[in-house]
């Protein structure tokens, strides 16, 4: 029977008390916990560092199982998870309480990427209050401004790191720019301009959150899924990925034959607009310099359309993963399909550059 919103929050505030000394409380924006990310039933608390650039996780997860099973004799079933079934990667604690199931995510400090995009926020927000040309930014502003000449006549007051939804579904392409962002930079006329920063590693540009329906639960693959939609745009062979998944999970079963698309071009432009968007800066580190532009509609066609292609991977003994080599005149990629949390069946797309 689930609780009510006040005994949530009391339950927030209890862990916030209890966690302080190890550098964590209940992240502050849903201090009540909130329904499960995957699993709705569950009351999902999401524990955040209170200083990220001090990870102090193993030192919580060590000692949070004592802290539940000694904080009420009404807490039972108290079970750590190396992977949260609310979670891509991180940890948790579930446990029961007055009927309820609780999940308590434990987050990590801040990784590279987030130093690096929080390190980037401040040295931009410095290089626009200051004198430009003695700034680390300079050649990072001198490319906004080439890139796109009405940025170029605004001045910039306020430099943030964009929070908020992720979620591109249902939103205009026109309007990604505002998801995909990293980044606001901020204009006099109150305007925003939104960067997707990527370090020098950041080959990754977008995701896809369709593979998960691919397989049902007895790893029978899905043909009218959305998962099996996607693929067949590029011309997958749903056949070869059923029978790598059967050969690895060891399955000798006759499988009806399931209809191989041609490779549709259209549809490709579609999935890879979405996946690009428009009306961002894309802001990229490289060994030397900075790869700047931006995303306007000439540049998303450029990158989205008439793309072929050229290899797929299937599942093998070795391998899981599903992976699809295609790209233009403009831009190579790889698209790669793999379980993120460790299974066997795939839950997660990436798009990237090669």
């Amino acid at each position: 029977m689930a609780l009510s919103t006040e005994e949530y929050l009391k339950i927030g505030n209890f862990f916030n008390e209890v966690l302080s000394q190890y550098n964590y409380h209940v992240a502050p924006i849903a201090p009540a916990g909130k329904p499960g990310k995957i699993i709705k039933s569950v009351r999902e608390y999401r524990l955040q560092l209170i200083n990220k650039n001090q990870d102090t996780s193993e030192k919580l997860i060590s000692s949070l199982g004592s802290i539940l099973q000694n904080a009420s004799k009404d807490i039972t079933s108290v079970q750590y998870n190396k992977i949260s079934p609310n979670s891509s990667k991180f940890p948790s604690y579930g446990f029961k309480y007055q009927g309820q199931n609780f999940d308590l995510v434990i987050g990590r400090g801040a990784n590279k990427g987030e130093n690096f995009e929080t390190n980037t926020v401040t040295g931009l927000a410095s290089a626009f209050s200051t004198s430009k040309s003695n700034s680390d930014y300079s050649d990072v502003i001198r490319q906004l401004n080439e890139a796109n000449k009405e940025f170029a006549s605004v001045e910039i007051k306020s430099v943030t790191q964009r929070k908020g939804s992720t979620k591109k579904e249902g939103i205009a392409i026109e309007k990604l720019g505002a998801i995909i962002g990293d980044i606001v930079l901020t204009d006099t006329t109150n305007n925003n301009w939104y960067v997707s920063l990527k370090d020098v590693n950041g080959d990754t540009f977008s995701s896809y959150s369709g593979a998960a329906s691919l397989f049902d639960m007895k790893g029978e693959l899905q043909p009218k899924s959305a998962g099996a939609e996607f693929l067949n745009a590029f011309g997958v062979d749903l056949n070869e990925i059923q029978a790598g998944f059967d050969l690895r999970n060891n399955k000798k079963v006759i499988r009806k034959k399931i209809k191989v698309e041609k490779a549709n071009q259209q549809e490709i432009k579609k999935i890879f607009e979405r996946a690009w968007g428009m009306n961002y800066y894309y802001v990229r580190k490289m060994p030397n310099g900075w790869k700047v532009f931006w995303m306007d509609r000439k540049k998303l066609n450029d990158f989205a359309g008439n793309i072929t292609v050229t290899d797929i991977r299937y599942p093998t003994l070795k391998s899981k993963q599903i992976t699809i080599y295609c790209g233009n005149k403009y831009q190579s990629y790889i698209i790669e399909l793999r379980n993120s949390k460790a299974g066997e069946y795939p839950n997660d797309t990436k798009f990237k550059i090669r």
